[in-house]
């Protein structure tokens, strides 16, 4: 008994994790974009999206940090520097937010 209801759970968690939204496909579905601060945005309010969103941002942020410390700069600084580079790579038809805030597509 124990058996089948760890083999159910592990079922349900694999096919979770199948659906989960990707960052690319969030992208391509126009769901989140690259905002100027060097941050994922939400484009389109989807929960999934948003988690997403929460869970990139967060990594990016570590990330900043680590890099910020290494180099003696402020976290802003390196977000800002990653934005425009984020921004330069998104692909056609991916959403950028423009120097007024606005989301604009590729």
């Amino acid at each position: 008994m124990k058996l089948a209801i760890i083999a159910l759970l592990t079922g349900l968690l694999v096919s979770v994790n199948a659906y989960a939204l990707t960052l690319q496909q969030a992208k391509s579905q126009g769901l989140v974009g690259e905002q100027t601060n060097g941050y994922l945005g939400l484009v389109v309010n989807n929960t999934e999206a948003k988690q997403l969103m929460t869970e990139v941002n967060a990594k990016r942020k570590q990330h900043y940090q680590k890099i910020a410390k290494k180099n003696k700069l402020s976290t802003s600084d390196v977000a800002n520097r990653a934005a425009k580079k984020a921004i330069a790579a998104a692909d056609k038809n991916h959403f950028i937010q423009n120097s007024a805030g606005k989301w604009q597509q590729k």
